[in-house]
């Protein structure tokens, strides 16, 4: 593995309705832990995240660069850090940037010139399972606020080709037996 790219709202940060401003970004337990593991572990880590908010004027770019640069901060301050952030800012299902259609982890493949074998992609709903999927990487699911009834409810071929964890912790530990 060379490439861990990660959905950021229910993986990193607790998921509320909306993360609109930093104040309101929390990071879930274990997670600075766990993108630290990556980073110790030579690992290019990189976070592909739909923010259509920006689109329905919810927010702006300016407003999600400083969520970024707060989760950033923290993250350099204990170990961790993200190697490239790519957010897609559309509502727009038919958009091939926006989950479930697998753009922005192309282009991530495409930037470090990794290959999608060489990538898994660790998200908490089945649209980021089916990117993932589309986009050849390895899958991991993270459970969301719903518990592990997204995984129940994905179909067959997503669930073959995923590996159900409980938090982006345990994820850091699966991947590191995969070596």
């Amino acid at each position: 593995m060379k490439l861990v790219i990660l959905d950021r709202d229910g993986v990193i940060n607790k998921e509320l309705k909306w993360v609109e401003t930093p104040d309101e970004f929390e990071f879930i337990d274990g997670a600075i832990e766990a993108i630290a593991n990556f980073k110790k572990a030579g690992y290019i880590t990189a976070i592909a995240t739909n923010q259509s908010h920006i689109d329905r004027g919810r927010f702006s770019v300016a407003d999600l660069d400083a969520i970024h640069d707060k989760m950033l901060k923290e993250l350099r301050s204990n170990g961790g850090d993200i190697d490239k952030i790519v957010y897609c800012p559309s509502f727009d299902n038919s958009d091939p940037r926006r989950k479930p259609n697998p753009g922005m982890l192309l282009e991530l493949l495409a930037h470090f010139n990794v290959e999608p074998n060489d990538a898994v992609f660790i998200g908490d709903y089945e649209r980021d399972m089916q990117a993932g999927y589309d986009a050849g990487c390895h899958l991991i699911l993270v459970e969301n606020k719903h518990g592990d009834g997204e995984y129940h409810n994905m179909p067959d071929y997503l669930k073959e080709k995923t590996t159900f964890v409980k938090s982006l912790l345990e994820a850091s530990k699966v991947i590191e037996k995969w070596k």
